[in-house]
């Protein structure tokens, strides 16, 4: 009787240990932040708008924080955004870049071919020339952003990681 006590003793230690192990797997807690907006003064927030102001904006922003990991690193963030200009503004752009001397970016259309674009969006960017449309970040005060200049818009990538 004392033994078959203890046996079920024994089993009830483990099957709590195990119910408290599966609870804590369970209870993750997302370090991922995603905004998608419309809001150039959000926009604004993250890169420079000053210089040349644009009409309207569309982006995507992630930011991963690893602040409170157990082992905290630097937190990594991805921007994707189209930025759209009147005709005068995207003018103004293409003469500063005009002047400006820069090694030739290593940029594909590929990479700007954001998962949320519309189908427009997309195809004048399939059939724009790579020579004239790839930039290096110019206008927002970037040290790592990606330009691809369309009609009349940028679509533009910064990453920090």
């Amino acid at each position: 009787m004392k033994l078959k006590f203890i046996f079920i003793l024994i089993s009830f230690f483990f099957y709590s240990c195990k119910k408290e192990n599966k609870d804590i797997e369970t209870k993750v807690k997302s370090n991922i932040n995603t905004e998608v907006s419309t809001d150039i003064n959000s926009l604004q927030k993250l890169i420079n708008l000053s210089k040349f102001r644009p009409e309207k904006v569309k982006f995507k922003y992630v930011f991963i924080d690893n602040s409170g990991e157990r082992i905290s690193g630097p937190s990594d963030s991805f921007l994707e955004a189209v930025i759209y200009f009147d005709e005068q503004t995207m003018k103004r752009i293409w003469d500063l870049d005009k002047n400006t001397d820069f090694v030739f970016p290593n940029y594909t259309k590929k990479d700007f071919e954001f998962d949320w674009l519309n189908e427009d969006i997309i195809r004048e960017l399939k059939k724009s020339d790579s020579l004239k449309a790839a930039h290096p970040d110019f206008i927002f005060d970037t040290s790592n952003g990606k330009c691809w200049y369309l009609k009349n818009k940028i679509l533009f990538i910064k990453t920090v990681n």
